[in-house]
């Protein structure tokens, strides 16, 4: 719609898209476990003795995990699942230090679970994850056998960090002193036990952030669709203002050209009076549709007949003055309408001047009324004594009553034949929309349609309007003499 922008969505609001689906966290992630890794590992080396230290085949494999994070995540996170945990078993089996190596894993597995659709994310991270344990357990379960069978090979000595005796530490047969307390089976839950930790964290912290991110799209999306509704309301405002003012002028103007042209040999006089009318009507017309178009444009409207456009101070030009010389915007209707009882006299006025017999009836107290609603009873008056003029040809006399009847009650009947030709019933012109419009936007109710003894038409609208009591008249007279 003209005059919004659609806001730009997060990503991250979808399921399918995860917070590591960007390349930058990934790649920070990947540069320290790479860095953590490879010197982590080197000085785990020299704290396990019967590890070997990592050489160029180890660094390498340390490397795996990293590289994967880069190049094949999110697009291929089971691969990138198997591949890292595959790197990893594989440098325990040659040997190399526990501890480090397993960051780079784990970090793979948190990354699995914070890219991709969430769900397929969470299946692969934790079967990942029972992968990783299963394969560690084993590796464990071959290393301990290996441990056992060195004091035996290459009985220890106090320097080297043993125990008291061989199969004293970490259980019955096995040796390795402190340097193999990470084999036992308590450790080896343990760690898987953190293991499910990080990626418990690391499924709370993506639903949380998708929640966030959706809550800030879903108000971006509620401004927006606000906006779009404010645009809206004010195009369809402009567009009745629009339509009631040049209706309702153009057909006062085509019944007054008519008139005119009818009498303009046969009676000047009379045709010279429907000639004033028609320019009063046109400037009244022009001054309604310049305050409307100053709020299209930027809210102001010019008031110095030096600012007006060619084309309006060419229509405002008196034919009854001086030849040639623009009246401007001072000696016309008001810049904004007065919504009083003379505006309904106005109306009255101009729809007698048409050849309508118009009686006003108005409640003595309905004076001071609210400007919103004074707007609408105004506005309903008007389009429904310019449908008179254009539908209801054989129409002679209208009533026009404002009284206090369950609200505010405002009735236009005529006693010309239902326009049933150019406003079909279930298909309503602009006009009969925009007065319904105007009447429910102030909560009140409109019915048009034939009048129950089928002698014309007839517009009731009935606004819910507190009726103003007047206050009671001072006993006290007025003196002018203040205590």
């Amino acid at each position: 719609m003209l005059g919004t922008v659609r806001p730009r969505s997060d990503a991250f609001a979808d399921p399918s898209v995860g917070p590591f689906d960007r390349t930058r966290p990934r790649a920070f992630l990947a540069v320290a476990v790479a860095v953590i890794g490879t010197v982590g590992s080197l000085g785990a080396a020299h704290a396990q003795s019967w590890a070997t230290a990592p050489g160029l085949v180890g660094t390498l494999l340390l490397l795996v995990a990293p590289a994967t994070l880069l190049f094949l995540l999110p697009r291929r996170p089971a691969l990138a699942t198997v591949v890292s945990v595959a790197a990893t078993i594989t440098f325990l089996l040659l040997g190399f230090p526990w501890g480090p190596v397993f960051l780079g894993p784990v970090a793979v597995l948190a990354s699995v679970m914070l890219s991709g659709e969430a769900r397929r994310a969470r299946l692969i991270a934790w079967s990942g994850a029972a992968l990783l344990s299963g394969g560690v357990a084993a590796v464990a379960a071959l290393l301990i056998s290996r441990i056992r069978q060195s004091p035996i090979d290459d009985p220890p000595t106090p320097d080297e960090g043993w125990s008291k005796g061989p199969w004293s530490y970490g259980g019955p047969g096995m040796a390795g002193g402190d340097s193999t307390w990470f084999l036992t089976t308590g450790s080896l839950v343990a760690s898987a036990a953190w293991l499910a930790v990080v990626l418990l964290i690391a499924s709370g912290a993506r639903d949380r952030i998708s929640r966030r991110v959706a809550a800030r799209t879903a108000a971006r999306e509620t401004a927006a669709e606000r906006e779009r509704t404010a645009v809206a309301s004010e195009r369809l405002r402009i567009a009745r203002e629009l339509h009631d003012v040049l209706a309702h002028s153009l057909s006062a103007i085509n019944v007054q050209a008519g008139v005119g042209l009818h009498l303009l040999e046969k009676n000047p006089g009379q045709a010279r009076e429907a000639l004033s009318n028609i320019r009063d009507t046109s400037k009244e017309a022009l001054a309604e549709v310049r305050v409307v178009l100053g709020i299209v444009r930027d809210g102001t409207s010019p008031s110095a007949p030096g600012s007006l456009p060619d084309d309006a101070r060419a229509a405002s030009v008196d034919p009854g003055g001086a030849a040639g010389t623009p009246t401007g915007w001072d000696d016309v209707a008001p810049l904004t309408p007065t919504w009083d009882l003379t505006a309904l006299h106005r109306l009255a006025d101009q729809a007698r001047a048409d050849g309508l017999d118009v009686t006003v009836d108005l409640a003595p107290d309905v004076g001071e009324l609210p400007d919103h609603v004074a707007g609408v009873v105004h506005r309903v008056v008007q389009e429904s004594l310019t449908n008179v003029r254009r539908h209801a040809r054989s129409a002679r006399h209208v009533t026009l009553r404002v009284t206090w009847r369950d609200g505010l009650e405002v009735v236009v009947a005529d006693d010309g034949v239902p326009p049933g030709g150019t406003s079909r019933p279930g298909q309503p012109g602009y006009g009969l929309l925009g007065m319904r419009e105007r009447v429910e936007g102030a909560g009140g109710r409109l019915t048009a349609g034939p009048r129950p003894d089928g002698s014309g038409w007839a517009v009731r609208a009935t606004l819910p309007v507190a009726r103003i009591e007047s206050p009671p008249p001072s006993d006290t007279p007025e003196t002018g003499e203040t205590a």
